[in-house]
């Protein structure tokens, strides 16, 4: 039945096309099946009679394949729910089917957006009772204590406490909002003293919490002002031209719809005019806690547009978001299910040439500064969005 088949290992060792033909639907089906329980990643394009049966059949299988690789995370019962919820809701079934076309058609990039959206969903079965967090030391630096905290998915959580405001860097999936008031007060935080947030990128791990904040406390939310066609048109590579648009704006909607997070009403967005240079990164803004600046550093557009850094040389911290993870000190279940490494150097980053220069290059500048630091015996944090903060000095 095969009419050709075309494998090149110099383009692409794991991935082969094939043209064949079948008899009826149903040996689509067939195959279809057997290559989910194998845990393969395929897209496949029909020509022929009975189009809106066989394309019917081809969508569903998609669905099942999903739904295999979420059996890997989350449990029978949780499974159920996520079906229910889209199997009621046609746009969210088609949404997810178009989603595994997309993904099938990039197979090395969809399998990790397929890895990281089941880690995302897996949120619903995380929170109230189920709800945990790790919480990293309280430290005092000056006048400033920091505190930070890591919920069971989603980014890390940093709160700055000074002596006559607080602020958030960040915030995880909205999905926890109320699990994280409940977090902060046992921790002898005041969520409602929270005044300001400020944002490095708005994936939902990132921003998630800042809109409930904002219709509850009033917090003002700061973040850089490409975030608005982000937030607007449910695509997190909206304004560029990369060929896996479409992928990402099918992951930008579900992801949103799982994670449930809130966006700011009225954001205050970072002005963008550069001031300065730190290197290759141009400064743009500033902000202060209890009079100690803060430099907004802009990305070179390597992960996702919109993304900025923070960073302190008086106080000796620097916010990377999701560039400079400590590897070691992520979860079991992040490293081993969403092979950490190799997404962060391929296929979440809008582009990832820029993304490896960008990495070396924040290396570079925080090693530097550190080096200043360490002549008034100080040294430089690096408090990345995933994982626990560390000193620079441990990446050699």
């Amino acid at each position: 039945n095969v009419i050709y088949m075309i494998y090149n290992e110099v383009i692409s060792e794991n991935r082969c096309e094939i043209a064949f033909y079948v008899k009826k639907p149903e040996q689509i089906n067939s195959l279809a099946h057997e290559m989910n329980i194998l845990g393969y990643y395929y897209n496949f394009e029909y020509s022929g009679a009975d189009e809106e049966k066989t394309n019917k059949i081809i969508g569903l299988n998609l669905l099942e394949r999903f739904f295999l690789n979420l059996k890997k995370i989350i449990g029978e019962e949780e499974i159920e729910k996520v079906k229910e919820i889209v199997m009621t809701s046609k746009k969210l079934s088609e949404t997810l089917v178009n989603f595994n076309r997309e993904s099938g058609k990039n197979l090395e990039t969809g399998q990790i957006f397929n890895k990281i959206l089941v880690f995302a969903i897996s949120s619903l079965s995380k929170t109230k009772n189920n709800f945990s967090y790790k919480r990293l030391p309280t430290l005092p630096i000056g006048d400033v204590l920091l505190h930070s905290f890591r919920p069971p998915t989603g980014g890390t959580i940093y709160i700055l406490e000074g002596k006559t405001e607080t602020i958030m860097i960040d915030g995880t999936y909205g999905i926890y909002y109320e699990d994280v008031k409940r977090m902060l007060l046992e921790n002898h935080i005041d969520p409602s003293k929270i005044k300001k947030i400020y944002i490095t990128h708005v994936d939902a791990d990132h921003v998630g919490l800042s809109g409930y904040f904002e219709e509850e406390y009033k917090t003002e939310v700061y973040l850089h002002p490409s975030s608005k066609g982000i937030i607007e048109n449910e695509n997190r590579a909206y304004g560029t031209d990369t060929p896996l648009f479409q992928l990402n704006h099918y992951f930008t909607i579900l992801v949103n719809y799982f994670t449930k997070p809130k966006f700011p009403k009225i954001g205050k967005f970072f002005d963008t005019k550069p001031k300065e240079f730190f290197e290759a990164f141009p400064v743009i803004d500033y902000f202060k806690l209890d009079g100690t600046e803060f430099k907004v550093l802009e990305s070179l557009g390597g992960h996702i547009p919109g993304q900025v850094f923070f960073l302190s040389e008086e106080l000796g911290l620097f916010f990377t978001g999701d560039y400079l993870l400590y590897i070691p000190s992520l979860g079991k279940e992040e490293k081993s299910f969403l092979n950490i490494p190799k997404l962060l150097m391929t296929s979440t980053n809008i582009n990832s040439k820029i993304f490896r220069e960008e990495l070396e290059q924040l290396k570079n500048l925080a090693k530097k500064i550190d080096s200043q630091l360490a002549k008034k015996g100080k040294g430089l944090l690096i408090l990345p969005g995933h994982g626990d903060y560390y000193p620079i000095r441990l990446i050699s």
